[in-house]
């Protein structure tokens, strides 16, 4: 499966104001949790068919792990959606609202991607054309789904893969071992600060 990357500092996708009519959105439940039922509000392009095999994107909000919410990148799905593409965007547990770490953040990215594969049919999506997209800790999550190993919820359906086919990151977060800011995050642990570390993982044959 090959992997696409695109790393943004600051830049942003712009819905143009004179383009196609609005596409319509559906929300779904991607992932029951203990803390949270989590919602993934998908935006569906004009013309969509669900017989369509249509490129993928789906974005996850920054907000440092701590907070944020689903309707960061609301304008940017839209435009997209608008262009052809079935877009995305998916809610996450955070440290305010649900009391967990990073890690747990990882581990439903992961299971977003999953799910967008799991239903490509239903959403009229190409399983092999999917994008996860994000900003700042949404862009560390996102190039987690695609680099880091492991890190998937119990219960998952390993079966299906949970990497992209490709990354649009928007001022990530791409190491946190060896960073002191980020060791609060994660409780001073080395280990998990290895494994939540996209750049540790880099391999020839990903990138």
């Amino acid at each position: 499966m090959g992997l696409g990357l695109v790393a943004l500092a600051t830049a942003h996708v712009r819905a143009q104001a004179d383009g196609p009519a609005p596409p319509t959105t559906k929300s779904f439940v991607y992932k029951r949790t203990k803390q949270a039922d989590l919602e993934i509000v998908v935006h569906y392009p004009p013309g969509w068919k669900q017989t369509d095999r249509r490129p993928a994107i789906v974005f996850f909000f920054g907000g440092g792990w701590q907070n944020g919410k689903i309707t960061q990148f609301e304008s940017q799905a839209g435009h997209l959606a608008s262009r052809g593409l079935v877009a995305a965007r998916a809610d996450y547990r955070v440290k305010s609202r649900h009391g967990v770490s990073p890690k747990e953040c990882v581990e439903d990215a992961k299971s977003a991607v999953r799910w967008m594969r799991k239903t490509a049919a239903e959403l009229g999506a190409d399983p092999t054309r999917i994008v996860a997209a994000g900003g700042s800790a949404g862009g560390h999550i996102a190039a987690c789904t695609a680099l880091a190993p492991g890190l998937d919820a119990d219960g998952e359906d390993l079966t299906v893969s949970s990497k992209p086919n490709a990354l649009v990151l928007f001022n990530p977060v791409l190491r946190f071992q060896g960073v002191r800011q980020l060791a609060d995050r994660i409780g001073n642990d080395e280990t998990l600060a290895a494994a939540l570390s996209p750049t540790l993982h880099l391999t020839k044959d990903r990138g």
